[in-house]
């Protein structure tokens, strides 16, 4: 279904909630919780039937594959007396369970009445408007013992469900390694309210009492022929098959049927900001908890807390001086270039002339020069750099020596933004690259982390971004921060480096003549969105 289709549930008096986006969260709460992953089709007792016939039952195999199954780390067993207290069960781990989730950690006596308690190891959480089922795998009936089945809301719940199973007579039950104790399915929260139920004849409808007669003729034909002719169709067809693909019994097809599910696997996204993150806590005790335990990324004294990021007027102004990538100057636009006797100290961002040497950016030049066919066209969802951007790991697969001074060049820029903007918390360089910037080139003010209209942006975790320039026969191609109205003219081996919010929008000026070569980095808080390739050899930590 359409994102833009989703339905929107509600009780009396609630208020409607419509959602966007589908994502069930898993939050561990154990360093090695059970597997996770989409429930199978397979069982043990559909196998052991000739030519595998019970997967026929469409019905039954879809609803095999409803969900995710949580699977059993190591195999133990659940031992019952028939008595009404807590310690009339034990469980026994019958092997190892993974370091970090001791048995006694996953399976107990909880709620007597020979009840066997399991920790699933996840704190989970769905959208706005959806609860989360859970209950054992569907159509695997196991002797002695009953998976129960509980409706939870895990759109706010925050703290993890237990799953539970009832003995269902004194004795002895086995889980053995991988099999399934916990399957969990997103459904709508409020909406069987919305039902009722009306009985009818038949008759009532002649459309459907007709589409039953035919269906019931041809059963009852395909019934009745002769054995032998019985079993040639048998062996053409295997079954009447009008249900399993969708069809009526003249051959008309079904509308919206589906014959298979197949659900993605949970994907390991540690160390990234939740889909579903609350941006404020309702519980005042949790506010309270939050701002207690907040850990900083800068100093008190660092100069972050005086850059207002939010986009304001001098942002607008600023851009209607650019057009066409030509800079309209007012007598207040302030232009550093590299003859200027400037203290760097007296600026906001990071201006260090010569932060590379003259041989360190020819090796760079070279590089980009000899690698030029392996320069992006295809694969890059923006049209303006195609054909321009040469990525580290391709760098790294034929220039080891390049690429090692390119890692080398990003310890020393964090290093740099760590001492200026008195970092305290580790920043990580998500892309680094070499840029070609040809005659005519320019490129509109932005910030690296936000769109003007407030529209979500492709990278928002961006929380700094560099630039070292690595030639300078060119004109034009100057750097510009509309907010602040200040131009840089650039100069082989200068390093600019900034934050990624509206207060240093930036933009390109046209280059107007020769090809201008630059070595762009961003950088991020979050160490999901590292480079991995730049990090394989380890921290670019001083």
């Amino acid at each position: 279904m359409p994102l833009a289709e989703c339905g929107a549930f509600r009780s009396a008096g609630a208020k409607e909630v419509m959602v966007t986006e589908f994502r069930l969260e898993a939050f561990k709460t154990q360093p090695n919780p059970p597997e996770l992953a989409p429930c199978t089709q397979e069982r043990a007792w559909m196998d052991v039937f000739t030519d595998r016939h019970a997967y026929r039952c469409l019905p039954l195999s879809i609803a095999n594959t409803h969900g995710w199954e949580m699977l059993v780390p190591a195999a133990f067993e659940v031992e019952w007396n028939g008595g009404e207290q807590i310690t009339d069960l034990m469980v026994r781990a019958l092997e190892p369970f993974p370091e970090g989730f001791p048995f006694e950690h996953f399976a107990m006596s909880n709620f007597a009445r020979g009840i066997v308690t399991f920790h699933t190891g996840y704190l989970f959480r769905t959208p706005p408007g959806w609860n989360l089922l859970t209950t054992g795998a569907f159509n695997e009936p196991r002797p002695g013992i009953s998976a129960l089945t509980g409706i939870v809301e895990s759109d706010w719940l925050p703290y993890p469900f237990t799953m539970n199973w009832q003995m269902l007579h004194p004795g002895t039950v086995r889980f053995q390694k991988d099999e399934v104790f916990c399957t969990v399915i997103p459904i709508p929260k409020n909406y069987l309210d919305h039902w009722d139920v009306a009985i009818h004849d038949l008759s009532d409808d002649p459309v459907l009492q007709a589409e039953q007669a035919v269906f019931r003729t041809s059963r009852t034909e395909f019934r009745e022929r002769p054995n032998v002719d019985k079993a040639a169709e048998t062996q053409k067809e295997s079954w009447q098959r009008h249900y399993f693909v969708g069809r009526f019994p003249d051959g008309t097809a079904a509308v919206d049927h589906v014959n298979k599910l197949r659900l993605s696997p949970p994907v390991d996204r540690a160390g990234t900001r939740p889909l579903l993150a609350k941006e404020e806590p309702v519980s005042p005790a949790v506010a309270t908890l939050l701002e207690a335990t907040k850990i900083p990324k800068w100093r008190s004294s660092s100069l972050l807390n005086h850059l207002d990021q939010r986009q304001n007027r001098e942002n607008r102004v600023g851009r209607l001086r650019l057009r066409d990538g030509m800079l309209t100057p007012t007598p207040d636009t302030f232009a550093v270039t590299p003859d200027m006797d400037l203290d760097p100290e007296a600026l906001d961002f990071i201006y260090q002339p010569n932060f590379l040497t003259s041989a360190e950016c020819a090796l760079l030049v070279e590089t980009a020069e000899a690698l030029a066919d392996r320069q992006h066209i295809e694969g890059i969802a923006d049209e303006f750099w195609n054909g321009r951007t040469l990525y580290f790991r391709d760098i790294l697969a034929a220039r080891p020596g390049a690429s090692a001074l390119m890692r080398d060049v990003q310890r020393r820029v964090i290093g740099r933004m760590r001492s200026v903007y008195q970092l305290t918390a580790p920043v990580f360089a998500d892309t680094v690259q070499l840029v070609r910037w040809r005659t005519g080139m320019f490129m509109p003010s932005h910030a690296d982390r936000a769109n003007p209209d407030g529209s979500l942006h492709g990278t928002p975790f961006r929380d700094f971004a560099s630039i070292v320039y690595l030639n300078d026969a060119y004109d034009g191609g100057e750097l510009y921060f509309p907010r602040l109205d200040v131009t840089v003219k650039p100069a082989t081996g200068m390093l600019l480096a900034f934050t990624g919010g509206w207060y240093h929008e930036h933009g390109v000026l046209r280059v107007l003549s020769g090809e201008r070569l630059t070595m762009p980095a961003f950088y991020s808080f979050d160490a999901s969105h590292r480079d991995r390739e730049l990090y394989s050899f380890g921290s670019l930590a001083d």
